[in-house]
């Protein structure tokens, strides 16, 4: 009985144990997909919304694709980063909501989506967040009014404000 459990579960152990190594050595694609939708479909203008197109630098280098998108008497600003797969053509409902509400709002591509530079990661995307939050609070393009507006920071993955 033993020697039958013994030639049972080593096979098991041993095939376990691969899956773990390949669910380690593949997890980025398990967890991010850039791939899915990566073209742009339509933008804010389809929506009858004025937008401006912006590229946000980031600390390593990568070039991240947003779209700022004022809104008039604007009570605050959105910085709005997606859910995965898809890209910020994909969420256009969220940026009528959010226009509807009377709120400014930056929507990024994280790296690697859309019409963004570089390959999607964990530590990237902590980066992107980074610099699309400066971005957001030094507002380069013109717009005086914002940096006395509160901002928040919405994430679309979770449904929620980000902490």
């Amino acid at each position: 009985m033993r020697r039958m459990l013994g030639e049972l579960l080593i096979p098991l152990g041993i095939a376990y144990g691969v899956v773990l190594v390949l669910v380690f050595v593949f997890q980025s694609h398990l967890v991010f997909f850039p791939g899915t939708g990566r073209e742009g479909v339509l933008n804010p203008q389809s929506y009858g919304m004025r937008f401006e197109s912006v590229e946000i630098r980031t600390a390593d280098g990568v070039t991240l694709a947003a779209w700022w998108v004022p809104a008039e008497g604007a009570r605050g600003t959105v910085l709005f980063f997606h859910g995965n797969a898809g890209n910020i053509s994909h969420r256009l409902d969220y940026l009528q909501m959010f226009h509807r509400l009377r709120y400014s709002t930056l929507i990024v591509d994280y790296r690697g989506y859309g019409k963004s530079t570089g390959t999607p990661s964990e530590e990237g995307t902590y980066r992107d967040a980074e610099a699309a939050w400066i971005t957001c609070a030094t507002c380069v393009w013109s717009c005086p009014r914002i940096s006395s507006l509160p901002a928040n920071r919405w994430g679309a993955r979770s449904r929620r404000g980000l902490r």
